[in-house]
């Protein structure tokens, strides 16, 4: 059987920045462990480092940066979530 990856995704600016979590990932994260991630996305043709940090600040919060700067402040539950 093929485990299903949950695409986790925000806007930043104008666009979605999304990361993929494993099934155990995800239910690591909705009992309010903190996790951690790390993508690489391109904007206009320059490439960033996109932190997302799942209940980093309190349970429930999702905090997306880049280089940085913030890209996210928010709720786990304001991201749009979806099996793959």
């Amino acid at each position: 059987m093929t485990q299903h990856k949950i695409r986790v995704s925000v806007e930043v600016g104008y666009d979605l920045r999304s990361i993929e979590l494993t099934p155990e990932e995800w239910a690591s994260v909705q009992t309010g462990q903190n996790l951690v991630r790390e993508v690489i996305d391109y904007y206009e043709g320059k490439a960033f480092t996109y932190v997302f940090a799942f209940n980093a600040r309190n349970e429930g919060s999702l905090v997306v940066t880049y280089d940085d700067a913030d890209g996210f402040l928010g709720d786990i539950e304001d991201a749009i979530t979806e099996h793959i």
